[in-house]
């Protein structure tokens, strides 16, 4: 699938769900029912997830600037961080709302929750079958030679997203339908207590690692990194060791490494091709190495210092 197919895609999908949030929240609000509205912020979630891919697609294909000189690789987390900080705060004022109703039901218009989750659920199934004709794969390899696979994964996010907004708009039509036949009004509390927790739950681990991201902190294993570039007969030590994710694709470090001899720029050159090689095969997209001569191996450099 090429860039173009993808962003028509996604476009359709957000327009199309942007619509059912409105629609949903309306109707929430004129029915009573909390689940609808728990749905509404959940489909409204999944917009800003769709957005956050498009993010990745279009920014991603930018070009690094003298203002941006990195580009705009931080793009897709800076739009997961906000979209997750706004999604777990208005599940968490779902939630509360759904507690006190659960002491204290309210009126609940049956026949609306029912028609407009019903529609939700025709918009959810129609965006899902729209992601799936694109036959994506999932890949977790961070080569640059195998960037199209995540550009994919991220729409077999979305598509999984879509996929199981389908199932929490038919959980809501059978609740509404409970309450229609039944007058059993607590089953909305219930299902907007569930969704709200179970959303929360799935929303903690991106906003902790969008959040971790930002900060250009370190998920992998640097001890790995540092013995794969010892492994080199020609390098006595390493520090200044930094290793970070920008965004879900690429994976970039730097360090200092002290050469156990004296060599002419065209052989530390190769040093420092084989190290870079190495680091490859690991995913490591772009690696900054500075080659350093024996003084440097002193515990009182500034580099040991920072």
């Amino acid at each position: 699938m090429n860039e173009n197919s993808k962003k028509t895609t996604l476009q359709k999908v957000i327009i199309l769900n942007i619509i059912l949030v409105v629609a949903e929240v309306i109707a929430g609000i004129y029915s009573g029912s909390m689940a609808l509205l728990a749905d509404a912020f959940h489909n409204l979630g999944d917009v800003l997830a769709l957005f956050i891919s498009l993010v990745a697609i279009v920014f991603g294909a930018k070009k690094a600037t003298d203002s941006m000189t990195f580009g705009y690789i931080k793009a897709e987390m800076m739009a997961a961080f906000v979209n997750s900080i706004f999604l777990v705060v208005m599940m968490i004022f779902i939630l509360i709302e759904s507690i006190n109703r659960f002491f204290e039901p309210s009126e609940i218009n049956a026949p609306v929750v029912i028609v407009t989750s019903l529609i939700a659920l025709a918009i959810n199934g129609f965006s899902t079958w729209l992601l799936s004709q694109n036959k994506v794969e999932h890949s977790h390899n961070h080569d640059h030679a195998h960037e199209h696979h995540h550009e994919d994964a991220n729409i077999k996010s979305a598509y999984l997203h879509m996929l199981g907004d389908a199932v929490i708009s038919f959980s809501v039509a059978v609740g509404g339908v409970i309450i229609y036949l039944f007058g059993v009004v607590v089953v909305d509390s219930i299902l907007s207590l569930v969704f709200s927790i179970y959303i929360i739950k799935e929303t903690l681990p991106l906003l902790k690692t969008s959040f971790y991201t930002l900060l250009d902190s370190n998920i992998d294993d640097i001890k790995e990194v540092e013995d794969l570039i010892l492994s080199s007969n020609e390098v006595l030590s390493v520090h200044d060791l930094h290793l970070y994710r920008p965004n879900s694709k690429e994976y970039y470090g730097s360090a200092h490494i002290v050469l156990k001899d004296d060599l002419l720029l065209s052989q530390v050159e190769i040093i420092l091709e084989n190290i870079r090689a190495k680091l490859c095969k690991k995913g490591i997209t772009h690696f900054i190495i500075q080659p350093e001569s024996l003084k440097y191996d002193l515990k009182a450099t500034c580099c040991y210092v920072h």
